[in-house]
């Protein structure tokens, strides 16, 4: 213990910690910045004009869809409506609503809604872990679809969606078993944090994982809106139920056994947390996830399940640097500024000067997309803008508390609260509607 303090603050106080973090940081722009323009230059061709209506509605085959339900009774209709409007054959739908058995509140307003024909409601007795991933389990064995997909209870989707993947699975070699939809918030416009969080999102599913899937790297899947396979999906053996990002875990282990995932041109608007302990909560669980995974990685391959070099590095700088430079960001921060009459310093600052100049641009470029939520019409958006590197702060913060969480209680699944939208609407405030 003390050894290990010893030598911990040895580290953080010698430059070598501020050249090994500033070449991480470097590395992991680098990597980033490719990333970004892999994905700006590319362009989604694989649905032609007249691809989905040569689709044969005959020809379609069963679609599953998993709706996981925890504490949702104010957004079950609106999913049920959502589901409705997919450009689907009804009678080729097989939807499994996912309730806990013990949520009482859940449990009650189902059953004064009706139920369409093609949907069955799951309940999952009460055991550990309580997360999202051992709910999605369970129903599997009850799933009848060639293909699958999971929407949130507070999802959108294009009603073109299914078709859509359809017609991607139809056209994609063998080897692409998933695919994503890209991800927005309905209420981006509701408050500065919101607008934040849909210009990450805007960059995250916009670009970078869209240049991970055109390089064939590993796709940290969106929790909700990827289609698989079913038969595939069974493959790799489902999601880890212990895993509180079992999204970013299943991308990953898809990569690892040779698997692709392709970006398909069409969007699932959600909701986005409206409040910094929120946004925070989420986020935490979602550092806490990659820690997972990086763990069980690592784990796998001291069992010697070797993977190649190429990937195994990936995993590492992917996974592995964002982990390390949430968490030791204020360090370099603090560290730095102490050491300002050093020559590091400047090394430091050329870092920082490129790292900026990264996140500016991604960011200007998403907020002047034509597909963005946010765009850059008004004084409010400019702002936005303006005070966006702060944003990274509050990752920082949030990996010290999942740090906190994996050791007091790493399982535990960090719920986001769904439903203040509706409720700002309903109070006629037009200010708030995105």
């Amino acid at each position: 213990g003390f050894i290990t303090v010893f030598f911990a603050l040895m580290y953080f106080s010698s430059n070598l910690f501020n050249i090994i973090t500033g070449l991480f940081y470097l590395l992991q722009n680098i990597l980033k910045s490719l990333l970004f323009y892999s994905g700006l230059k590319s362009k989604l061709s694989l649905l032609g004009k007249n691809a989905l209506q040569n689709i044969e509605t005959e020809s379609l085959p069963i679609y599953s869809i998993l709706v996981p339900l925890y504490k949702e009774e104010f957004k079950i209709e609106s999913i049920l409506k959502a589901i409705s409007q997919l450009n689907y054959p009804p009678e080729k739908l097989d939807v499994k609503l996912i309730l806990e058995e013990d949520d009482v509140i859940t449990n009650q307003a189902i059953t004064t809604l009706e139920i369409p024909s093609y949907l069955q409601v799951i309940k999952v007795p009460y055991s550990l872990p309580r997360t999202k991933p051992k709910a999605l389990n369970y129903a599997m064995p009850f799933a009848r679809g060639q293909y699958l997909t999971i929407y949130d209870a507070e999802d959108e989707p294009e009603p073109e969606q299914l078709r859509k993947a359809v017609t991607a699975f139809t056209n994609l070699p063998e080897e692409y078993v998933c695919v994503q939809a890209r991800l927005d918030f309905y209420n981006a416009k509701q408050n500065l944090l919101t607008c934040l969080f849909s210009i990450e999102y805007h960059i995250w599913f916009g670009y970078l994982l869209k240049g991970l899937s055109l390089i064939g790297g590993p796709v940290p899947l969106g929790g909700t809106s990827n289609h698989f396979k079913l038969s595939k999906l069974k493959e790799v053996g489902l999601w880890d139920a212990y895993n509180v990002t079992e999204d970013a875990d299943l991308g990953i282990r898809l990569y690892l056994q040779g698997y692709k995932v392709y970006m398909i041109d069409s969007i699932t608007m959600e909701e986005a947390p409206d409040d910094l302990f929120t946004w925070i909560g989420q986020r935490a669980r979602w550092i806490k996830g990659f820690i997972q995974t990086i763990g069980v990685f690592m784990k796998t391959e001291i069992n010697r399940q070797v993977f190649s070099i190429r990937k195994t590095l990936i995993v590492y700088i992917f996974l592995g640097l964002s982990i390390y430079n949430f968490i030791f960001f204020p360090w370099l921060l603090v560290v730095a500024f102490m050491e300002l009459h050093k020559s590091v310093y400047y090394f430091w600052l050329l870092n920082s000067v490129l790292g900026f100049c990264y996140i500016y641009f991604t960011a200007y470029i998403a907020m002047s997309s034509k597909n963005s939520f946010v765009k850059l019409n008004n004084a409010y958006h400019y702002l936005a803008l303006l005070i966006w590197p702060l944003y990274f702060i509050l990752h920082s913060i949030a990996a010290y508390r999942a740090l906190w969480e994996l050791v007091k209680a790493p399982f535990k699944w960090n719920k986001t609260p769904h439903g203040s939208y509706e409720e700002l609407k309903k109070g006629g405030d037009d200010e708030t509607k995105g």
